[in-house]
């Protein structure tokens, strides 16, 4: 990243919310995060700041839905990336996060290196979503009756896919967006070299053949639409 990525953090527990913030701006200085604990602090810095570039937002605001600050974000910043990052995982809220069209949903058990890979993922056009987010994907679009029924290498690489490293993950979905390697290298911090080696783990692991076959199950697993 050229520029300095600037990030809405949106969370009442201004411990943990400051202490993530320093920690990932320590590993990324192109992180650079602003802080909001309610819907009325985030509105506020929505107002006064002209560039956000993404936002990362709790579901449960000191007992309001933190859902209701995604429809403020998106008037006053048009279609700014949103990760919910939240404590909660069970299929209910998911669904209504992924109606609400957010691009990235952590679960705060998920741990710190999970929020940090999303954020490079959806910074970079991408989506990502937890295990629990990921297995609520994986029913609406497996269990769902346009699928083949005789298309059980869906699933299989489904279960493929998730036992990926975080950082071939990341690289595969940079590839899904039909990057190239010295992008993604650039983009991820890592010499070209690394980027082209775990492509190739990547295709291996995967049984992949070429990229439009990756490019095809990467939409089939939500990572791109």
């Amino acid at each position: 990243m050229q520029s300095a990525l600037k990030i809405l953090f949106i969370d009442d527990h201004k411990s943990l919310r400051d202490g993530l913030g320093l920690l990932l701006s320590s590993r990324n200085p192109d992180f650079s995060f602003l802080f909001a604990s309610n819907l009325e602090e985030a509105k506020e810095i929505l107002d006064t700041e002209e560039k956000i570039d993404l936002a990362v937002l709790d579901l449960n605001l000191d007992g309001e839905d933190g859902l209701g600050v995604v429809t403020v974000i998106r008037a006053k910043k048009g279609s700014v990336p949103i990760i919910v990052y939240s404590m909660y995982a069970d299929e209910r809220r998911i669904e209504k996060a992924l109606e609400y069209g957010v691009q990235g949903y952590i679960t705060k058990n998920d741990g710190t290196d999970e929020l940090e890979s999303a954020i490079k993922i959806v910074a970079n056009g991408g989506l990502c979503y937890s295990m629990a987010a990921s297995l609520v994907i994986q029913k609406k679009l497996f269990g769902s009756s346009d699928v083949k029924a005789d298309d059980k290498k869906d699933g299989d690489f489904y279960k493929r896919y998730m036992e990926l490293s975080k950082s071939e993950q990341e690289v595969f979905a940079l590839l899904a967006q039909k990057k190239k390697t010295d992008e993604i290298a650039k983009a991820l911090g890592k010499k070209e070299k690394t980027v082209i080696n775990q492509r190739t783990m990547i295709y291996q692991k995967l049984y992949l053949s070429d990229q439009l076959e990756l490019i095809d199950y990467a939409k089939k697993l939500g990572v791109i639409v």
